[in-house]
């Protein structure tokens, strides 16, 4: 018998041979292999008997549930993917998804319709206890054996998932079987332990869930359905459940992770996705949990979850700031280029593309971003296809590879390109800090600062600002160096566990020393322009320039404006003095020398 290739098939296989062992956990509610294999078979034909198949959408607006897992295997089934929309996201978004994605149906529940009055009632299949013009479908009680013939092919859409576009508009990735079958067959055998319990936390909107779904429906593993942020300090787990073997989160995660019960971190291997980790995250609950296996897995959502891995196992040695994310996937090729896509050497920064059968099919309606995306391969066969990330990454020694930062995020500030990810792994080298965040606040030419948001290791109490930039400082060339540092007790998040970037606080105003206040007129002068071209309250003659937030742009600026009140600055002098007392005393020795 040929082994099955296609999610769907290859659960249904699975179910055969674990028909009673439960596949999924919704707090008190269970879900056997066979009942799960027979419930999604019926309303897949259900869907078939709508005219759903082959080369149609179907969204599916369903809270974290054992019906949303019926739904998805469901849509698999009937032929169709399925774009899945969380029902936390805001209504505006979920009304802007539904109208890109234009499917043909959506499965949602009677309470999430009700907040969706704008949806033809025509398009709507309702799941437990709808009613109205939809064809209603109550999972609780369906029964029966229905199995549905499988006419897939690879080049078939599975799931269609939404990111966030350099836009401003969500771009949907579409993913198609092929991909998500050899990303899949990848878990399967590198991943054990999804053949035991996952635990399944993530938004159903962000491809993280697709590891924790999938992999242990396709190995006899249990999927546990939780909320980690609605766990208290002191519950048990499900009867008989105890810790999971498996668990996938983002590096943001980490914290959250040490600070719930102990039950609630894997036993087994923890992957961590989404954004680049610090080994400073990593260490301390590394440390607590030695036994584990810890997988860096990195993909965008246009190379299928996961193309490129690092594991790091008991007894492993991390070293450096940041864990790197490792080697290809089985089949997948990486090449780090530059910009006229010719390779670069092994120690030097380029942008990753990726080549291989995980490559999605690429943009929802939108074939110019997927011409742009997806380029032709110079370096395979004729015909082939690789994504540019826009990620920017280098090869160590080793051979593995270190992911550096977005080349999109790269800021351009004072007339200097500015990379925040060289800046975040020189911060989060600090003994003190855990997590670093770096970003541009300000709009216009002479208002740009570089703002660095840290968060103590240990939870420790705020962190000093003067003493995070004399370390930045000393590794650092000036114009990377952050102007505001702000101490966080964590970084917020999205839905999908990135650092959510508007919730980010503005830095608070920062105050000068307590040096003795300016007494003369010039020093007083002088004290009102540093404040304002810092962004500092007060200022006093022995603050220094630079760890106010100044720079040599800003000197530059001081030597101008000094000028235009009459008092004779040059570059040479501000940059050399740093405080407005020895930047005085040295121009009055330079004037005494050339009398």
């Amino acid at each position: 018998m040929q082994e099955p290739i296609f999610t769907p098939d290859m659960f249904r296989a699975q179910a055969s041979r674990s028909p009673d062992a439960t596949a999924v956990r919704d707090g008190d509610r269970e879900m056997g292999y066979a009942e799960l294999d027979s419930r999604s078979a019926r309303l897949a034909r259900s869907l078939n008997e709508r005219g759903i198949s082959r080369g149609h959408l179907v969204a599916v607006v369903l809270d974290r549930s054992v019906d949303l897992v019926v739904a998805f295997l469901a849509v698999l089934r009937s032929g169709a993917a399925y774009v899945p929309v969380s029902p936390a996201d805001p209504a505006d978004r979920v009304a802007l998804l539904l109208e890109d994605a234009q499917p043909s149906m959506v499965i949602t529940s009677v309470r999430q319709a009700s907040r969706m009055p704008w949806l033809d009632p025509g398009l709507v299949h309702l799941v437990n206890g709808g009613s109205g013009r939809a064809a209603d479908h109550d999972l609780a009680r369906e029964t029966g054996t229905a199995v549905l013939p499988s006419s897939l092919t690879p080049s078939d859409a599975a799931y269609v998932i939404y990111t966030s576009g350099s836009t401003g508009r969500p771009k949907g990735v579409v993913v198609e079987h092929g991909a998500l079958s050899s990303y899949l067959r990848y878990v399967v055998a590198s991943y054990p332990s999804v053949a035991g319990r996952a635990l399944f936390h993530s938004s159903v909107s962000f491809d993280m869930a697709v590891t924790s779904l999938y992999g242990p429906l396709l190995t006899g593993g249990t999927v546990d359905i939780v909320d980690l942020r609605a766990i208290g300090a002191n519950p048990v787990p499900a009867a008989g459940a105890g810790s999971p073997s498996f668990l996938k989160v983002t590096p943001s995660h980490l914290a959250l992770l040490r600070a719930l019960p102990d039950w609630c971190s894997p036993t087994g291997h923890l992957v961590i996705g989404g954004e680049a980790l610090a080994t400073a995250q990593l260490r301390p609950w590394w440390a607590e949990h030695g036994t584990v296996t810890i997988v860096n897995e990195y993909g965008p959502t246009e190379a299928t979850v996961g193309c490129c891995v690092y594991q790091a196992r008991p007894g492993d040695v991390v070293d450096g700031p940041h864990v790197p994310i490792g080697r290809p996937t089985t089949g997948t090729g990486l090449y780090v280029l530059d910009e006229w896509l010719k390779p670069v050497p092994a120690g030097r920064t380029g942008e990753l593309h990726i080549t291989g059968p995980q490559l999605a099919r690429g943009y929802l309606g939108r074939p110019g971003a997927t011409a742009t995306a997806f380029v032709a391969d110079p370096f395979g066969p004729r015909g082939g296809r690789m994504y540019r990330t826009g990620d920017l990454v280098r090869k160590r020694a080793d051979g593995s590879l270190e992911f550096l930062g977005r080349a999109d995020d790269q800021i351009k500030i004072n007339g200097f390109r500015v990379e925040p990810g060289e800046i975040q792994a020189v911060l989060v080298d600090h003994d003190l800090v855990a997590q670093a965040f770096v970003t541009v606040r300000g709009t216009g030419a002479e208002s740009k600062r570089l703002t660095a948001y840290v968060v103590p290791a240990g939870g420790g109490g705020p962190l000093d600002p003067r003493e995070l930039r004399r370390f930045a400082a000393s590794r650092l060339p000036e114009h990377m160096v952050p102007v505001d540092l702000v101490s966080l007790p964590a970084l917020p998040l999205t839905a999908n566990g990135k650092v959510d970037r508007d919730a980010l606080p503005g830095p608070r105003p920062r105050d000068g020393g307590d040096a003795p206040v300016a007494g003369t007129a010039e020093e007083r002068l002088l004290c009102r322009m540093v404040a304002d071209l810092t962004s500092v309250p007060t200022v006093s003659v022995d603050d220094d320039f630079f760890q106010l937030g100044g720079s040599s742009i800003a000197a530059a600026r001081l030597v101008t404006r000094a000028r235009r009140e009459g008092v004779g600055l040059t570059l040479e002098t501000v940059l050399k003095g740093r405080t407005i007392r020895r930047m005085l005393a040295r121009r009055d020795a330079d004037s005494l020398e050339t009398q």
